[in-house]
């Protein structure tokens, strides 16, 4: 059996499968100042009166990380930079413990200029006087060379063996300078807190007698040991919206183009696929303006869900972005599009009666029934959405559009489907097909769909190779590996050796794609002297199974 848990911005859904069954359900408030506890009261819930030795492994989606960079409130973060010439610091100050410091690796790996290590002592020195405790260092070719990032981790470590240490050239082996500091500075300022978690997480699980693999879904579809990503939990940045993609795929049956929508308390998630492949970003997810190289799904999140409170301004019905609470039904302090949904006996909860006494006063204002206002509070959550999808698909026609698998080769993205899960699903999904005059699937489960996704995915890893011919090496920066290779190493064999890598690294048969293979010849006067060679491997996402729906 495997157990799947989905924290949500509202609930915290949880899930038990056993081959393609659904055994088990739950749905719980999620506490985001405890999501340790709400994570292991969901699996109290799920292993109740069960043999917990029949659970294969346990798999989390966790708004976590996402949360932590949307506050804004970071924690005192250093930043230790190796830009090399030609490139302006400015660009990268995103903490204001920003250090630049000289030293440059070139782009074929080679060390040009070495750091000043005494420098390095002074900066790390003032940075922990003024109250910093984590530290990222990032290296513009690092990913070719991480020697000038791995002596400043030792240098750290020496005097410093409790600061937190983020080393770009771990996160990400393809070359983007700008996006790399990104990604860094992020991973550095969730480390800690992440750690914290994950140590909450195996305590309350060992504590329960579970003793099974822990995997956390990313935010390309794909899972990862628990422990391991307490090194890159950046990796888990839009681990919420990856379920609810996950979670479409091993519900609906997808043709052509579709639209997934994933409608929940807080938020609503546009997802798309084509011919069953969800679409992708190559290059890095942006999360609060930071461009990364974290490559993940394609996910659109709009802050307007069932629990978004309703006001009246300007003799207009405005609708979120902000969430006070429950529904009024429920108990909550605003009237809620979900109220509305109970008035118009749209949905089945809470007090009849709450809902009603929520939307009287705002019905009085605009000199409407209590049945007009909740019929215009519902057309108007569902025409938000109409226009965020046609504006996102816009958006694709005019620009290169991915899906997991390929670049699509045509350009003109016309919707064919909808798919649409979560709580008021099958209250509002006729409504909004109708609006974007499209077919649409409500499967079974759909209430519970991420955390079937985030249970069902596959483990993924992708990694880079980057070979020199000349200096007679190849280095694999997300596995730290360094080997020598001779004069006549080529495209075949680095392809070859990078597939058995990351095979050895997961440990099981999983299937490999190549996404980027490059090989050119470099040229000194009229002589070859060597070859650039480089490999970027990954595991597919995917799912391991569907299940009957």
């Amino acid at each position: 059996m495997k157990l799947g848990i989905d924290i949500g911005g509202t609930h915290t859904d949880g899930i038990l499968i056993d081959k393609q069954k659904i055994i088990k359900t739950s749905k719980i408030v999620t506490n985001h100042n405890r999501l340790s506890e709400t994570i292991l009261r969901s699996c109290q819930n799920l292993i109740l009166d069960l043999d917990s030795q029949k659970i294969d492994s346990i798999v989390l989606s966790t708004t976590l990380a996402t949360n932590l960079i949307s506050k804004q409130s970071y924690p005192k973060t250093g930043l230790i930079l190796i830009p090399g010439p030609g490139l302006s610091p400015q660009y990268y100050n995103y903490s204001p413990y920003t250090r630049i410091i000289s030293g440059a690796i070139d782009h074929r790996g080679r060390e040009v200029k070495g750091i000043d290590q005494q420098r390095v002592k002074n900066i790390v020195k003032d940075l922990i006087k003024e109250g910093v405790k984590q530290i990222g260092v990032c290296g513009k070719f690092s990913n070719r060379n991480p020697k000038q990032e791995l002596e400043i981790k030792a240098l750290i470590e020496q005097k410093y063996p409790q600061i937190e240490i983020t080393l770009g050239h771990q996160l990400a082996g393809r070359l983007n300078y700008p996006r790399r500091v990104a990604t860094t500075y992020l991973n550095s300022i969730i480390q800690k807190d992440y750690k914290k978690f994950i140590k909450e997480i195996q305590a309350g699980l060992d504590e329960m007698g579970l003793e099974q693999e822990v995997y956390v879904l990313k935010s390309d579809g794909g899972t990862m040991p628990l422990l391991q990503s307490a090194k890159v939990p950046v990796e888990t940045i839009n681990s919420g919206p990856a379920a609810s993609i996950m979670g479409i795929l091993s519900l609906g049956n997808l043709k052509g183009t579709t639209i997934g929508l994933d409608i929940g308390g807080t938020t609503t998630d546009i997802s798309f696929f084509v011919e069953g492949d969800p679409l992708f970003r190559p290059d890095g997810i942006e999360i609060n303006e930071y461009n990364t190289l974290i490559r993940g799904l394609f996910n659109h999140s709009i802050a307007y869900g069932g629990d978004s409170s309703v006001k009246i301004g300007d003799n207009n019905i405005n609708i979120g972005p902000e969430r006070k609470g429950a529904a009024a039904c429920l108990g909550g302090p605003l009237p809620t599009p979900t109220d509305a949904l109970v008035v118009l006996g749209l949905a089945n909860i809470g007090d009849h009666n709450l809902a009603r006494e929520s939307l009287e006063p705002l019905a009085q204002k605009l000199n409407l029934s209590i049945k007009e206002i909740a019929e215009k509070i519902i057309d108007i959550f569902c025409h938000k959405i109409e226009l965020k999808i046609k504006e996102i698909i816009n958006g694709f026609n005019n620009q290169t559009v991915y899906t997991i698998n390929e670049l699509l080769t045509y350009t003109q993205l016309k919707a064919d489907n909808l798919v649409i899960i979560g709580g008021p699903a099958q209250a509002l999904a006729a409504k909004i097909a109708k609006k974007l005059n499209l077919d649409y699937q409500l499967p079974q489960n759909s209430k519970v769909a991420n955390a079937i996704g985030a249970a069902l995915a596959k483990i993924t890893q992708k990694c880079t190779l980057y070979a020199d011919t000349s200096q007679g090496y190849y280095y694999i920066s997300e596995l730290g590996i360094k080997e020598e290779v001779d004069s006549n190493f080529n495209l075949e064999q680095a392809q070859k050796i990078v597939k058995d890598k990351l095979k050895r690294n997961i440990d099981f048969g999983a299937l490999i794609e190549i996404t980027n293979a490059q090989s050119f010849n470099m040229v000194r006067g009229f002589n070859t002297i060597g070859r650039i060679i480089e490999i970027t491997a990954q595991i597919k996402p995917g799912l391991e199974r569907t299940v009957d729906s």
